[in-house]
């Protein structure tokens, strides 16, 4: 059983905001933050590598979360996006300023290197 999330994956280069003060380590927490404050509760910032074992750092724009009992690291179903996730999409993209080909849709097992 291991953590699996899906959402869109995306650099740090890309993640920079004019008003980001804080180093790379703490982006997806400012993110999260920035989520909080206007009560963005459908996303969740993670930072991780990816793929796997890259050591590519990247941020995952996470839409869901779960506990999957069947999943391992190597052998694991990815998680397909929904219409409802391409409508976030769509926001996100006209916040960013980023286009569709730059963001595009992971799932990621174990995003903690818990395993």
């Amino acid at each position: 059983m291991v953590l699996k999330i899906a959402g869109w994956v995306f650099s740090f280069e890309q993640a920079h905001h004019p008003y980001q003060h804080s180093p790379d380590e703490f982006l997806a927490t400012e993110l999260n933050f920035w989520f909080r404050e206007r009560k963005i509760d459908y996303l969740w910032a993670v930072g991780t590598d990816y793929p796997r074992g890259s050591m590519q750092p990247v941020i995952v724009l996470a839409r869901r979360r779960r506990e999957d009992p069947k999943s391992t690291l190597s052998r694991f179903y990815r998680v397909r996006e929904l219409d409802e996730d391409r409508e976030v999409k769509k926001q996100v993209l006209e916040e960013s300023g980023l286009n569709d080909e730059d963001l595009p849709w992971v799932t990621v097992v174990d995003p903690f290197f818990e395993y």
